[in-house]
């Protein structure tokens, strides 16, 4: 991974007449990471996406991609995007439409034909080239449409919400094609689901109301080194507090009822988390309380909901 960014964004401030989506956002993409991009809806992801692919111009602020400002020209063939909410046109063979697509890239007929049955077959969709947009369910057009995004290898490709309306099947076999591909290339991925974003991403960047509110590593976000999740067959009791909360490595003790959880923080400086997790089942065991899973570090949707 390089430590140079291949997306450097500064000061970038969007306003839709009184509206103001981006105000100041200030953003670092390591080259070769897999950067993801949360925050609650109407936060400013897609705006953010929007300027950084050049489908929007800023109202103000610098933007940079790959050393070089948002021209065609530099970055023609260097950076695939997926829209949110990418549409084909109904009637015209998908084959022929992502053979233009690759065209304007400056590719020559027969290399777009040869690259876009690649990218169909990374997706799975290499059998429905000559299919019509209007004959696919969503989630195939869908994977199609993040197929596009991979034409030209792009150096950096930016995924807004590439796996919603997928089946667990299809989501599945499109987060291998992502962790397959890191390292490669980077990848900016903007989604909802936290348990997407935890599994694929290095980094990651929190926004709220048009600001990026944290950019941590995901480590640095979820404290892997200090905290531990037990999910427990039922709801936990307080009395259970007690027993973790009189160990001298324990920092803190949370019980979650409604989702069943039992959080505990331990002062690393005096206690491993994995020796401090063993403890903690046999603790357990001794109260005969069953957990049904572990977790080392909080969940990115819990460190999320902290800070937005």
């Amino acid at each position: 991974m390089s430590s140079q960014p291949v997306i450097l964004v500064e000061q970038l401030h969007k306003s839709f007449g009184g509206v103001h989506a981006l105000r100041g956002v200030d953003l670092s993409v390591p080259g070769g990471s897999t950067f993801g991009l949360v925050g609650p809806n109407g936060a400013g992801k897609t705006t953010l996406f929007s300027v950084i692919s050049g489908f929007l111009q800023p109202t103000r602020g610098k933007v940079a991609v790959l050393g070089g400002s948002l021209s065609g020209a530099v970055l023609r063939g260097r950076l695939g995007v997926l829209p949110q909410d990418a549409r084909w046109r109904k009637s015209v063979a998908l084959g022929r439409q992502m053979i233009i697509c690759a065209r304007l890239q400056g590719m020559s007929h027969s290399e777009a034909q040869k690259d876009v049955m690649r990218v169909l077959a990374l997706t799975g969709m290499e059998a429905y080239f000559n299919r019509a947009p209007d004959k696919l369910s969503h989630g195939m057009a869908k994977r199609v449409a993040i197929a596009q995004a991979f034409l030209g290898e792009p150096e950096v490709i930016l995924l807004d919400e590439p796996l919603a309306g997928l089946d667990p099947a299809q989501a599945r076999s499109i987060r291998l094609l992502i962790q397959k591909e890191t390292g490669k290339r980077t990848f900016i991925i903007s989604s909802h689901v936290m348990a997407d974003i935890e599994a694929l991403c290095s980094h990651v960047a929190i926004i709220k109301e048009g600001e990026i509110v944290a950019q941590p590593s995901m480590d640095e976000l979820t404290r892997r080194e200090g905290v531990a999740v037990f999910v427990l067959d039922k709801p936990p009791e307080e009395a259970l507090k007690k027993s973790f909360e009189a160990l001298d490595y324990v920092s803190k003790v949370e019980l979650r009822k409604v989702e069943r959880k039992l959080q505990i923080t331990v002062r690393t400086d005096q206690m491993h988390i994995d020796e401090a997790i063993a403890a903690f089942i046999h603790i357990l065991i001794e109260q005969k309380t069953t957990f049904v899973s572990i977790n080392k570090g909080t969940s990115l949707e819990d460190a999320v909901l902290q800070v937005t």
